[in-house]
């Protein structure tokens, strides 16, 4: 059996511009996304994103500022939450009838809340063990909150978060 040459991998790459959440900053970026979607690209395993482009607002003093740098790469570790700019179409997997339930997500730094969707048929009891089952988790309609920081807050219509810089979660 052999493998793909690398045009057949180049063929499935393709940059998508991303909001990107850290402890320190926030990121205006494009991002190479693998198979056409931010979910299946920021839970795969490699431990880096390449990304182009790059804008950075300071969320806290001492961050730098950064404008239209042409390239980079990120740890995955240190994102906080990610979404892409503009919306992408449903996963192939996505079941029809779900539910919503009220998430609040506590890192370190920022709190997300906002509502996650589950299946309609699992038992609610089940749902934070679905959230945690992948590395970055999805919510929607979400306020963005930095502590320590007067007026750092905006909302958005969805993000992925972290998992493992989670403090707390808590469903309502």
């Amino acid at each position: 059996m052999s493998s793909p040459t690398a045009g057949a991998l180049g063929a499935n790459l393709s940059w998508s511009k991303v909001d990107v959440l850290t402890s320190f900053e926030r990121l205006s970026a494009e991002i190479q996304i693998r198979g056409g979607r931010l979910r299946e690209t920021i839970n795969d395993p490699e431990p880096l994103f390449h990304m182009r482009n790059v804008s950075a607002e300071p969320l806290v003093p001492g961050a730098v500022p950064l404008s239209g740098v042409p390239e980079g790469l990120f740890n995955k570790d240190f994102v906080g939450g990610i979404r892409t700019m503009e919306p992408e179409p449903a996963p192939p997997d996505l079941v029809a009838e779900m539910i919503r339930r009220y998430v609040m997500f506590q890192a370190t730094t920022f709190m997300v809340t906002g509502a996650a969707e589950f299946p309609k048929a699992t038992e609610p009891t089940m749902h934070t063990e679905i959230l945690m089952k992948s590395r970055f988790f999805a919510m929607l309609d979400v306020t963005i909150t930095i502590f320590g920081v007067n007026g750092k807050s905006w909302t958005q219509p969805n993000i992925w978060v972290n998992r493992d810089l989670m403090l707390a979660v808590f469903l309502g």
